[in-house]
């Protein structure tokens, strides 16, 4: 399947018809108005555009994600088994005590989101990984729909098939397989409660899967862990009893919430209520992991093979700790190859990247950066492409260079989906400037 091919067709179907195509795309911006793409109480930005992949594509994916999961399963490993190597994360005494519990079935991180930048070949390079909390599975199950409907796609689909991915029955069925084995086996239809904080997360998307759960005959509520009360080794929002959690708050904000929520925390120590997913995700969220994988010392279980993978697919990262005036110089001399992350924050909220600073904007936020959990990383160029951009003002379209992050979603360690945001900056996310783009695998007919 030539990919190139189809992107110049589709900007040819938009840029033949410009009058035609911007009436189109107004008729696809009320569609998302009107559905349950919310963030942050507005519709999801998005482009009149498309990623396409082949299946080779999607193979490549699946060999990035599934090499990765195994290194990954070995840090986790040696993580459980080896108080020393403990040491290398930046955990408190009870984030580590709870990351320790066996959540009772076998997958340490049953959905993640790995965002990847990826051009098309195998000189990808990972960006970050979500393994806590993981969402926007809404925003691609109605951008692909809303997209689907759309002019070239109604041209395109008469000599091509595209095949998009499902993100809800699919999560549903590896939650109650990840229940059932906590029950070891025994049938049991459980009550099901999707458990975040009522000031965090994305309600709508948290509802869509309420509405196919209940469908499907499970009781299921939304609620916030401070709302969960533990008596007599059983776990309830108000009067029902909570056997299964879909856990989406993030490990840190129940740390920093762990007085309020005292009754979860037990509950999930005394393996009294089965949470999917379970506090060891944290291991490979905390993007310190970065920083541990590309140092040879602290990971010697590692084998030859897997530190060249390493090498090739992430960005070498390091703790921020030294603040001499050597190394700040150095710093400062490598602006334009750095970017400063916090260990642990979302929405790329806290991430510096050195050439959008000057060198005395770049020196401040190094110094002020010390001694608070931050990381170094290598800056990634982000790959471009050619995308359809819209000025409603003068009701036109027209296309520009974007730079893209593809999203790999994990459900039991496994490919199951792609979420695709677009930015023109050097920073992809709500703090700066990000649109959502659907993804589809392309056959010919």
């Amino acid at each position: 399947m030539d990919i190139k091919k189809l992107n110049r067709g589709y900007r040819k179907i938009i840029s033949d018809h410009p009058a035609d195509s911007y009436q189109d795309y107004l008729r696809a911006l009320k569609a998302v108005e009107d559905s349950s793409a919310y963030y942050k109480g507005k519709p999801v930005d998005f482009l009149y555009q498309a990623l396409f992949f082949s299946k080779e594509h999607l193979l490549q994916l699946q060999y990035l994600s599934s090499t990765l999961v195994k290194i990954l399963k070995k840090v986790i490993a040696e993580y459980r088994n080896n108080p020393i190597f403990r040491r290398n994360f930046p955990f408190s005494s009870l984030m580590e005590e709870l990351i320790l519990i066996d959540p009772g079935y076998l997958y340490d991180f049953p959905i993640a989101r790995f965002d990847i930048f990826y051009p098309y070949n195998q000189h990808a390079k990972f960006c970050e990984l979500n393994a806590d909390g993981s969402s926007a599975m809404n925003e691609v199950r109605v951008i692909e729909a809303v997209m689907r409907a759309t002019r070239p796609f109604k041209i395109l689909d008469k000599t091509h098939h595209f095949a998009g991915f499902e993100l809800f029955y699919s999560w549903i069925t590896v939650l109650l397989a990840n229940y059932q084995q906590y029950k070891q086996g025994e049938q049991e239809r459980p009550n099901i409660a999707i458990v975040d904080f009522k000031d965090e997360g994305t309600i709508n998307e948290f509802k869509e899967f309420q509405q196919r759960l209940i469908a499907s005959g499970y009781q299921t509520v939304i609620c916030d862990p401070r709302e969960l009360k533990y008596n007599r080794g059983k776990l309830y929002y108000q009067d029902s009893h909570i056997q299964l959690i879909y856990r989406r708050a993030t490990t840190v904000r129940l740390l920093e919430e762990a007085t309020d929520i005292a009754d979860f925390i037990q509950a999930y120590r005394d393996g009294a209520v089965c949470v999917v997913g379970g506090l060891r995700s944290q291991i490979i969220h905390n993007k310190v992991i970065f920083a541990i994988l590309h140092d040879q010392g602290a990971t010697p279980f590692l084998e030859r093979e897997e530190r060249e993978f390493i090498q090739r697919h992430i960005p070498f990262t390091q703790v921020l700790k030294d603040n001499s005036s050597e190394m700040l110089n150095h710093l400062l001399e490598q602006k334009d190859s750095l970017v400063l992350k916090p260990f642990d924050q979302a929405a790329s909220k806290g991430v510096y990247v050195g050439r959008d600073y000057t060198s005395e904007q770049w020196r401040s936020l190094i110094l002020a950066s010390q001694g608070k959990d931050y990381l170094l990383q290598e800056f990634v160029e982000i790959p471009q492409m050619g995308m359809a951009t819209v000025d409603q003002k003068k009701a036109r379209i027209y296309f520009e260079d974007y730079g893209y992050l593809i999203g790999m979603f994990l459900y039991n360690q496994q490919l199951q989906g792609l979420y695709t945001r677009a930015g023109r900056q050097n920073i992809i996310g709500a703090v700066a400037e990000s649109y959502t783009v659907p993804n589809f695998v392309v056959s010919e007919e």
